[in-house]
This record gives C-alpha cells, sequence and structure tokens, in this order.
C-alpha cells in the first residue's frame, strides 16, 4: 500500500507511538474508577484518544492524496525556544513570582515565531496572565507566589 500523504501519516504514527507509551508507562499505577480516579486514569484515558485519533490520521492518509510535496526539514528552533520558555517558567515561579514566571514564559516561546510581533504579544500575555490568576489564584485558592518574595515585604 502506498502511502499518499506522507505528513499526515508520519504525523499519525507519531501520535500512536506518544499515545501509546503514556497509556502503557501510566500503568505501573493504580487505574481508579470514573467516580475516583488514580494517578494512571487521565494519562490512559488520553494516551488512548491519541492513539485512535493517530491511526485514524494514519490510515486517512493512505487513502487521500493532499497534493503535497515532500516532508519539510524539521526545525529545531520554535522548539527550543518553547522548551526553554517552560523551563524559564519552572524555574522563575517560586523566586520571582507567577506573574513574571508567565512574561518571561510568553516572552521567550514567542522568539519561536518569526510571525510573533510585540503589540500582538503584550494583550496575549495580560490576558494570560489575568485567566492564570482568576483560574488558580481566586478561583482555586491556591498558594503561589504572585509576585517576587522582595514584593510581599
Amino acid at each position: 500500500m502506498r502511502v499518499k500523504n506522507k505528513r499526515d501519516f508520519w504525523s499519525g504514527v507519531m501520535f500512536v507511538v506518544v499515545g501509546l507509551f503514556f497509556a502503557l508507562f501510566a500503568q505501573n499505577y493504580e487505574m481508579g474508577t470514573p467516580q475516583r480516579m488514580g494517578p494512571a486514569y487521565f494519562p490512559t484515558i488520553l494516551g488512548g484518544l491519541l492513539a485512535v485519533l493517530g491511526a485514524f490520521i494514519a490510515f486517512k492518509a493512505l487513502r487521500v492524496d493532499a497534493g503535497e510535496g515532500e516532508i519539510e526539514k524539521f526545525h529545531f528552533g520554535p522548539l527550543a525556544a518553547v522548551l526553554v520558555g517552560v523551563v524559564a517558567f519552572g524555574a522563575l515561579l517560586r523566586p520571582a513570582g507567577l506573574v513574571v514566571a508567565l512574561l518571561a514564559m510568553m516572552s521567550i516561546a514567542s522568539l519561536g515565531s518569526h510571525e510573533m510581533k510585540l503589540k500582538e504579544l503584550v494583550p496575549l500575555a495580560v490576558g494570560l496572565v489575568l485567566l492564570v490568576l482568576a483560574v488558580f489564584i481566586w478561583g482555586l485558592g491556591l498558594t503561589i507566589p504572585v509576585w517576587p518574595a522582595f514584593m510581599n515585604r
């Protein structure tokens, strides 16, 4: 059988592999029930759904021709920018507070896109900060430091 859409086929295969990895790795923990979920419940369900979605995409790529050429070269720069942004968030959360960590994460991760402009980044960052504050601090009452430690004195 010939692959008619290589991009979708390999994306589907990647989804299947990642989904099965998480679903199988989660089996080391207790599954629980839908009413009382254990630590394996959520990754097993999501991993299974991701694997099913990947299989659907891969099989569809065998039948439907997208008219595309070869798969583009993978760009590691944008991936690195997003990963560095997430690591910066984790490293800055406790000493600098939630607001500074979120702004740093958004700023660093936006370097991965050549299309992102400052006039688009600022409202997105403000909206994300307000949404995270509303959900996690005010809504759920989590005790995450919001501002840098020196401002709390």
